[in-house]
């Protein structure tokens, strides 16, 4: 990453910081304290959702969703999958998720989960923090989260282009292993299409940026039965792909 990139990164996130400091420490020990309680998903929604509001309010960031009627609550455990453009990915996706209801954890760097605003969020949805340079820990992580999808109806968040340098709008060669979990648990896979998220940190205004979150057709294990991780992650790749086409073309959200 270039260094003027990282600068912008830093002076947008430590505006919003010290505008919010107070506020973010006293939401921040809330939620630490109800993650030590092993709360329901009621009371993770009532902690979670106004920090992450608060966080992309003071960020100047608005999130424009389309697809939530593909959210249906009565897919139970689930893989959601899409591409990646930012360090503040995952959190425009919770947030999408929580306005429809619909419960979701993830899985992210182990070191970045101990962020002091990534582990509050990281304890309260039960996330998995993953070494992707060491194939155990994925293994490891991934059998896990087979095991919850299957017996406790599970959902979770993943980028399976893992990094998200100088991405933007352009998608990036997609890992296969992570596809594992939705084959051996044979769950529906949801594909997400994010667009301009990169402009969270990376561009060069300090203004307030709009950011796309397009939640997409379900894929049900009858459709890709037969397919491996390589042709499963193609798949769900090309829907992803063919939204952002559509977005570029001027067929975005309204």
């Amino acid at each position: 990453m270039k260094s003027g990139v990282f600068m912008k990164k830093i002076r947008r996130y430590k505006r919003m910081m010290r505008r919010s400091l107070f506020t973010l420490i006293h939401a921040r020990r809330k939620g630490m304290r109800l993650a030590k309680r092993n709360p329901t998903i009621e009371e993770v929604y009532e902690a979670a959702v106004p920090f992450l509001k608060l966080y992309h309010k003071r960020l100047k960031v608005n999130i424009l969703i389309s697809g939530q009627e593909y959210l249906d609550t009565n897919i139970n455990g689930c893989l959601l999958m899409g591409n990646h453009q930012s360090p503040g990915d995952c959190q425009v996706v919770l947030e999408c998720m929580s306005q429809a209801k619909f419960y979701s954890s993830y899985i992210i760097n182990a070191e970045k989960s101990k962020g002091f605003l990534n582990e509050p969020v990281f304890k309260l949805f039960k996330a998995k923090g993953i070494k992707f340079d060491d194939l155990r820990s994925q293994l490891k992580v991934y059998n896990e989260m087979t095991e919850e999808i299957s017996n406790e109806d599970r959902r979770f968040i993943v980028f399976p282009e893992a990094g998200y340098s100088d991405n933007k709008n352009n998608l990036q060669e997609w890992n296969t292993p992570c596809f594992m979990p939705a084959i051996k648990s044979k769950c529906p896979i949801i594909p997400f299409c994010l667009y301009d998220t990169w402009r969270i940190f990376y561009d060069d205004t300090l203004k307030s940026v709009d950011v796309e979150c397009h939640i997409l057709k379900p894929i049900f294990y009858e459709e890709y039965k037969d397919l491996n991780k390589k042709e499963l992650a193609e798949l769900v790749k090309s829907r992803v792909a063919a939204k952002m086409a559509e977005i570029k073309s001027g067929k975005g959200i309204e």
